[in-house]
C-alpha cells in the first residue's frame, strides 16, 4: 500500500494566499542553515586556517611530539617573531585584559 504523497497546497495554504508566520517558522525550524549561529566558544578568539605542505605539517607535529607542546604554540612563537622583527606589539601585548595577564593565558 502507497501512500499519499503532501500536496504543496496542503504545506502552503491555497494558492494566491499569503504564507502566514507559523509557516514560516516551519520553514526556518526545518531548514539549519536558516537558524541563527550558535555564539563563539572562545570570545575574544578568531579562527584561522593555516595550509602547511605535508613535510612541512609532519615536521610541525613531531616537534610538538618531541616537546611535547601543541602544534598551536608554535604558530604563534612564530607569529611573535614576525611582530618583533617588524616592531610591531607582541601577541601578549595585544591581548593583556589589563590585569597583567593575558587572554590566551587562561
Amino acid at each position: 500500500m502507497s501512500r499519499k504523497r503532501t500536496s504543496l497546497s496542503a504545506v502552503l495554504g491555497p494558492i494566491g494566499s499569503t504564507p502566514s508566520a507559523n509557516a514560516a517558522e516551519t520553514a526556518t525550524a526545518a531548514d539549519p542553515s536558516r537558524q541563527r549561529k550558535s555564539p563563539p566558544r572562545r570570545p575574544g578568539i578568531k579562527q584561522q586556517t593555516a595550509y602547511l605542505p605535508e613535510a612541512v605539517h609532519e615536521q610541525l607535529r613531531l616537534l610538538a611530539f618531541e616537546e611535547r607542546r601543541k602544534m598551536h604554540s608554535y604558530i604563534m612563537e612564530g607569529l611573535d617573531m614576525v611582530f618583533r622583527a617588524r616592531g610591531l606589539p607582541s601577541i601578549a601585548e595585544l591581548t593583556e585584559d589589563g590585569n597583567g595577564k593575558s587572554e590566551t593565558e587562561g
